[in-house]
């Protein structure tokens, strides 16, 4: 039975060292014999090979080595496994903090409440009560001003600078 090429590849390899004891050595020499190869040639073409790719080859010479390590050192640091972090994490919005938000929110909604909605004695309305929220006339010459009295439950519209009341507003 045969071993695998990759077996047989690092097997040549250390045999064409001498690396092999002699018993591995006698044994791999066999294993070149049943598939066809002369040992003695073998070792003789692979050291011929040798020989000759040490007089006459040469590494070209790269144009811009800086860069082709770069990207050597870059596709390294990708492949190899990212270490995670150490030391325990702190989540942001932990209990104290949720805490001290939701009392920060209430108080802000508290300070709105009392801010923007009027506080007061409430006046004993009638059913047909009506209140004067903006008077704005439409002549800048015309100034518009209301006036209320608790006591009575009335509220007057003090128009200064008309100088007539149009024939549909008079009262009949």
């Amino acid at each position: 039975m045969f071993m695998k090429t990759s077996e047989f590849e690092e097997q040549f390899t250390a045999w064409l060292d001498g690396q092999l004891n002699g018993d591995e050595c006698a044994a791999f020499e066999k294993e070149l014999l049943t598939r066809g190869f002369d040992p003695a040639t073998e070792r003789r073409a692979a050291g011929q090979l040798g020989k000759v790719l040490r007089q006459h080859s040469t590494a070209p010479m790269l144009g811009n080595a800086e860069f082709f390590n770069h990207q050597l050192l870059h596709r390294i640091a990708q492949e190899q496994p990212v270490a995670p972090v150490a030391g325990p994490r702190r989540a942001w919005w932990s209990l104290p903090r949720m805490a001290w938000a939701g009392a920060a929110c209430l108080l802000v909604a508290a300070a709105l409440f009392f801010a923007t909605i009027p506080h007061g004695t409430p006046v004993d309305r009638s059913d047909y009560f009506a209140q004067v929220l903006d008077a704005r006339p439409g002549d800048d010459s015309i100034s518009a001003d209301t006036v209320y009295t608790a006591r009575d439950n009335v509220t007057v519209v003090w128009l200064d600078g008309l100088d007539y009341l149009p024939a549909d507003y008079q009262l009949q």
